[in-house]
């Protein structure tokens, strides 16, 4: 399958969430793709006299990237002032547009105005027509098939009465479990909704247009994780958490068995800065929570004997595993010997465990029944 256009940013880091015990699961990184060039027009006549708004700064110019795209404006006209003229090749780069369109081409004047036609990516389009029902008219025949799946899939996946975090987390794991990574896989939504695979770009565009459906305000991140990374932030509450579920969906070798995991959902900046990396100031910052998901479902645990508990009751109920957050893991070694100490006659036979390489963090039990 083809590559990607790049997503913009920068730097290698692995992925921290590994296997312990349980084999074949490989790290997640996102391929490397050829260039995406912006492209200087020699059309100055189309570019308005006196465009506006007039832009002063990058964070202004960020600002009004993620408004403008909000309604897929295109062209997009404005006017740098200042000292901002004489760079208007480092600002508008593909680290200011390269999250909204797959290529730019840009038209520039010396009195310093700028016009920009994008070539938006499918959830910048989906979204801005779930949002105005004259641009949704607009969409190509296929478009409008691929948001008229969407709605299908939040339709069957949320129920009524759900909150906001709840309809976030059914969509995350329906995401999840109807889906298989690959690195070099497809980049649009249709890709992973029709073909049930793709690249963090693709999960990253299926669940922003699918939170967007669901009235959840939502963004995809673009960065570094191992490489270009695309993710999501969620508006929740009033206040905005980090959400990968690529890293949600790791990719398990043969024989092993793909447990959900909830260790990349609703992360604050710190906590996802441990393994992700992106342009802080172009997106707006998350509070300090911390292990917000295993906090509002109860599996936020201060003690081992705690976690075993709790995993144990879940193991009598018949579920094939339990997943939870452990302050004081330790270690992959403290926590076999834990595990060694509190095995009784009742306990199966089999247990398999993933869990993180610092000293606490989540870990999923899985049990052989």
């Amino acid at each position: 399958m083809r590559k990607c256009n790049p997503l913009p940013l920068r730097s290698k880091m692995l992925r921290r969430l590994t296997p312990l015990i349980l084999p074949g699961l490989l790290l997640v990184q996102c391929a490397p793709a050829g260039p995406v060039t912006s492209v200087p027009l020699p059309e100055k006549a189309r570019i308005q006299k006196n465009a506006e708004p007039v832009v002063h700064t990058q964070a202004q110019l960020d600002a009004a990237f993620a408004s403008w795209t909000e309604t897929a404006q295109n062209p997009i006209n404005f006017r740098l002032e200042g000292e901002l003229k004489g760079k208007w090749r480092q600002l508008i780069s593909e680290s200011t547009w390269g999250e909204y369109a797959r290529r730019c081409t840009t038209a520039f004047m010396e009195t310093g105005q700028v016009s920009l036609t994008l070539e938006y990516r499918d959830y910048v389009r989906l979204r801005a027509a779930l949002r105005n029902s004259a641009f949704r008219a607009t969409l190509s025949a296929d478009e409008e098939k691929v948001l008229q799946l969407v709605e299908q899939r939040v339709r069957q996946t949320l129920k009524p009465g759900m909150s906001d975090v709840q309809k976030t987390l059914a969509l995350h794991d329906a995401l999840v479990l109807s889906s298989r990574y690959e690195a070099e896989g497809g980049c649009n939504i249709a890709d992973i909704l029709r073909g049930g695979s793709g690249s963090c770009e693709a999960y990253s565009a299926a669940l922003c247009v699918m939170a967007e459906v669901a009235g959840i305000p939502c963004r995809v991140v673009t960065g570094s994780a191992g490489g270009p990374h695309a993710w999501n932030l969620v508006q929740l509450g009033g206040k905005w958490y980090h959400v990968d579920a690529t890293w949600d969906d790791p990719v398990i070798g043969t024989g092993a068995r793909q447990e959900l995991s909830h260790a990349y959902f609703c992360l604050s900046d710190a906590e996802i800065a441990r393994t992700h990396s992106w342009n802080r100031a172009a997106y707006p910052p998350t509070g300090a929570a911390s292990a917000a998901y295993y906090r509002l479902t109860n599996t936020y645990f201060t003690s081992f004997d705690a976690y075993w508990r709790a995993a144990m009751a879940a193991c009598r109920r018949g579920e094939k595993s339990f997943e939870g957050y452990l302050t004081t893991y330790g270690s992959p070694a403290q926590f076999q010997r834990n595990m060694q100490r509190a095995a009784s006659a009742t306990t199966p036979r089999q247990l398999r465990w993933t869990g993180p390489d610092t000293a606490s963090g989540p870990i999923i039990l899985s049990f052989g029944h």
